[in-house]
Parts: structure tokens; C-alpha cells; sequence
């Protein structure tokens, strides 16, 4: 089964070749501007975030999208698994709210693929005295500012 796309063209036919090198295969898809995920343990939301990860594959994924985003075919290479469990994984990510899709690329077949990324940056866990997960968000909240001045005086 050929790829090529034949047109009329002028005074002739353009023949194109294998149209998936018209597609991006790979753009630069950026790290979320999100804000810091701040998690109590006894938080209404913790517990989706801990029983997902709970999972060792759950934790190796979501630190591998901290290092670059990726498609679920790039991150099976990169943890060494089935592009099943990176999709059950990835769903289960996205229904905690840790990552998200940041962009399309295309495959050499022409395929859209997503691209996710974390949600949030950094990811804060916090367990123990009342009072801790408020004082958790402002030092997160704190450090957002400092960085953000800092980055406004370069």
C-alpha cells in the first residue's frame, strides 16, 4: 500500500512520497506553567493520589515526564513496558490530576499521538500536625515568589 499523494500541478503532477515528513514529528512541547501540587495525607484528594502511586510503574512514569514530556510509545521504551500499562498508568496519572496532555505529535505513519507532561511542578506530599499542609503551600507559595523576583531582576 503506497503513501504517495499525486496532485495536479502545473504543466504536470506533484508527487509527494511518504507524507508523514510533511507532518512534526516531534515539536517542542513545553513543561505545564502549572502551579505546585501541595497533597495532605488527609486531604480529600489524597487518596487517589496515593493509591496511584502506589504503583512502582505509576512512580517510574510520572518521574520520567518530570524529566522531559512524552508519548505513551516513548515512555514504554523508557521504563521498559507494554504501551497497555503506560496507558493504564498514564489514565490513572490524569484521573489523580498529575499529569496532562500538553501536545500532538505524529507518528511516521501519520498517527496523532499525545504528549503529557505533569500537571503541576513540583509535587508536594505532606504528612503529619494539623496546620503542616497550610504551612506546606505558603513555603511552596513563598519559593514561587522568590524565584519569580529573581528571574525579574536577570
Amino acid at each position: 500500500m503506497s503513501t504517495d499523494v499525486v496532485r495536479p500541478l502545473l504543466g504536470g503532477w506533484l508527487v509527494v512520497s511518504g507524507m508523514s515528513h510533511l507532518l512534526p514529528r516531534k515539536s517542542r512541547a513545553d513543561q505545564p506553567d502549572g502551579q505546585p501540587e501541595v497533597v495532605g495525607l488527609d486531604g480529600v484528594d489524597s487518596g487517589v493520589v496515593f493509591s496511584v502511586l502506589s504503583s512502582e510503574l505509576a512512580r517510574s512514569i510520572l518521574s520520567e515526564l518530570y524529566r522531559e514530556p512524552a508519548t505513551q510509545s516513548d515512555l514504554a521504551e523508557r521504563v521498559d513496558t507494554s504501551i497497555q500499562n503506560v496507558d493504564y498508568h498514564l489514565d490513572n496519572l490524569a484521573e489523580a490530576g498529575l499529569v496532562t496532555v500538553v501536545d500532538q505529535w505524529y507518528s511516521e505513519k501519520g498517527t496523532e499521538m499525545d504528549v503529557y507532561a505533569p500537571a503541576g511542578d513540583p509535587l508536594v506530599l505532606v504528612a503529619g500536625r494539623d496546620g503542616l499542609l497550610d504551612d506546606a503551600r505558603r513555603a511552596v507559595a513563598d519559593t514561587e515568589a522568590a524565584e519569580t523576583a529573581s528571574d525579574g531582576e536577570r
